[in-house]
């Protein structure tokens, strides 16, 4: 069993919807060192529940931070 196993497959999925809406995507793919850190999620970040040690790591939160940095840098070129 793999921890991300077919989170990728629905975020692939999810793109469509997000694409038809005139949504945009913004992933951190490897960009920063920290990306492998928690996991190496090009997709963004993720956490899987249920298994041992739920919830967040220290390396998904500090992952989060540098997504939320790195959605508001290309809002404000979009902008």
């Amino acid at each position: 069993m793999n921890t991300h196993g077919g989170q990728e497959s629905t975020l692939l999925a999810l793109y469509n919807s997000i694409y038809h809406f005139g949504g945009f995507i913004v992933t951190p793919g490897y960009t920063d060192p920290l990306v492998y850190a928690s996991g190496g999620n090009p997709y963004g970040v993720s956490v899987t529940t249920g298994m041992e040690g739920n919830g967040p790591t220290d390396a998904d939160l500090t992952h989060a931070r540098y997504l939320g940095q790195r959605v508001a840098e290309v809002a404000r070129k979009v902008r």
